[in-house]
This record gives C-alpha cells, sequence and structure tokens, in this order.
C-alpha cells in the first residue's frame, strides 16, 4: 500500500513540478475569472434595473453574482478536458503501450497527472476561496460547516468530471477522432452545470432531465453548498447521489477500457 502511494504520489509531484515553470497558466485562468464576471456583472445588473426586480427566483444581485463567481471558480478546477485530449493521443499514437507493460493504471497516473497539473490553480484559487467571505462577508461560506460541506463536494466533483472524461477518452480505442466529442461535451456541461447560468433559473422541464444525470453535481451542487442555497437537511442525500455516480462512472469507465484494450493494436508505437 505504502509503495502504491509513494509510486503516484511521485507523479504528482513531477507534474508539479512541471507546471510550477508555467505559473502564468495560472494567472491567465484568473485573469480570465474576474472578466468573465465583470461581464455577467453588467448583464445581470441591466436585467435587474430594466425590470426593477428585487429577486430572480431567490437570487438577489449579490447572492447571484457569488453564485457566478464560485460556479466559475469549480468550472476551472473541475474541468480535466486538456489531459483528456493527452490520454486520446496516447491511445491514438500507441503511446500507451507503456502502461500496458508496467505496473500503472491508464486510468489512475493521468488522474494524478490532472491533480499535479492543476496544482497551480489550486494554490491560486485557495487563496482566493479565503479572501471571498473576508472582503465580501455574508455572499458565501456563512459558517465553517459550510466551508468543509464546499470542500467534500468539491472533491467529489473533481473525480466524477474526470470518471465521465475518461468514459469517453476510452471511445478512442475503437473511433479514429474523440477529440469532437470531449470538446462538444465540454461546452454543453458550461451550460448545463450551471457554471454561467443557474440551475434554478432553467425551466422545470430542463432541469428535471438535468437532475437525471450527474450534471448537477459537477459544478451547482458545491456551489450551492457554499451560498447556502441548498438546506443542509440535503446535503448528505446529495453527496450519496453524487457518490452513487462517481461509482457509476467509474465502473462504466472500466468495462469501456478493458474492452477497449481488447482491440487495441498500439499503432504507431
Amino acid at each position: 500500500m505504502n509503495s502504491y502511494l509513494k509510486k503516484y504520489f511521485s507523479v504528482i509531484r513531477m507534474t508539479w513540478i512541471q507546471a510550477l515553470e508555467y505559473k502564468a497558466n495560472a494567472i491567465v485562468g484568473t485573469f480570465a475569472i474576474f472578466s468573465g464576471l465583470a461581464i455577467e456583472f453588467l448583464i445581470w445588473k441591466q436585467v435587474f434595473q430594466a425590470q426593477d426586480l428585487q429577486e430572480i427566483r431567490g437570487f438577489t444581485f449579490n447572492g447571484l453574482m457569488a453564485y457566478i463567481f464560485l460556479c466559475m471558480i469549480v468550472g476551472q478546477l473541475k474541468s480535466s478536458w486538456a489531459t483528456s485530449m493527452e490520454m486520446i493521443d496516447s491511445i491514438r499514437t500507441g503511446e500507451m503501450n507503456k502502461y500496458l507493460i508496467r505496473p500503472i493504471s491508464f486510468f489512475t497516473y493521468h488522474f494524478m497527472m490532472f491533480i499535479g497539473h492543476n496544482s497551480t490553480f489550486y494554490i491560486v484559487y485557495t487563496t482566493v476561496l479565503i479572501l471571498f467571505p473576508i472582503v465580501l462577508p455574508g455572499w458565501a461560506f456563512p459558517t465553517i460547516l459550510h466551508v468543509i460541506g464546499f470542500i467534500a463536494a468539491l472533491l467529489i466533483s473533481i473525480y466524477l468530471s474526470y470518471s465521465i472524461y475518461f468514459c469517453m477518452v476510452c471511445f478512442a480505442f475503437w473511433f479514429g477522432e474523440v477529440r469532437a466529442l470531449v470538446i462538444a461535451y465540454n461546452i454543453s456541461n458550461i451550460v448545463l452545470s450551471g457554471q454561467i447560468i443557474p440551475l434554478r433559473l432553467f425551466p422545470d422541464s430542463v432541469r428535471n432531465i438535468i437532475n437525471l444525470t450527474p450534471l448537477q453535481f459537477l459544478v451547482d451542487f458545491p456551489v450551492s453548498i457554499a451560498t447556502a442555497n441548498l438546506p443542509i437537511n440535503l446535503w448528505i442525500p446529495k453527496m450519496g447521489m453524487a457518490l452513487f455516480w462517481c461509482i457509476i462512472m467509474t465502473v462504466t469507465g472500466r468495462v469501456i477500457y478493458r474492452s477497449g484494450i481488447r482491440v487495441y493494436g498500439g499503432y504507431g508505437a
């Protein structure tokens, strides 16, 4: 067990060192979030003022801005589409042969790489999240319990998101071009997970469909906990459902991966 943890911790350490060489990525990513928030601020400010609204579907203007800001951060932290592209290329070019002849899990290795590459984002955004309730008290994280709940939901979101991407990556064993599928999912995920528009603002018919999928747990769930929009008595049932989806996507990914290995030819190696 110790050697197992040490092996994959070395992967995180290696990719973390590489990520530190490109610290500008985290700075640019942070700037993108604040620039995106500025656009959302101007749009929703006009909506509230033009219609003389005090709140929309339970959101005050300040509450909506806090929700959107946290959604952008969570969306950035759980996104693993860049790692997915590397995994797809390794299958297409035959580079994944090295994972088959060594005691390394293709799934776990790239998950550790994903964590290592995003380490700079974790550091920057953790600092932002710590300063958020200090600079804007009352907008989010009303109690320490909400902080703990948010962290737990965020960890589930990161793993669930990676598992979904992994399932799509494994289709590269049969199809020559899977990147279009990943990009299409990434774009639709930004909208349907609540990263741009809160799920509460969606029509009931659309929201009912989203609630049947794991998309609701990727962004909306952790942010709803942080902003106290989700009652505490619903946290445990929701987390149980999210963990259930984690198991489903993990098992599905393993089944697709093992089926793909049987037809994998290692071309390009």
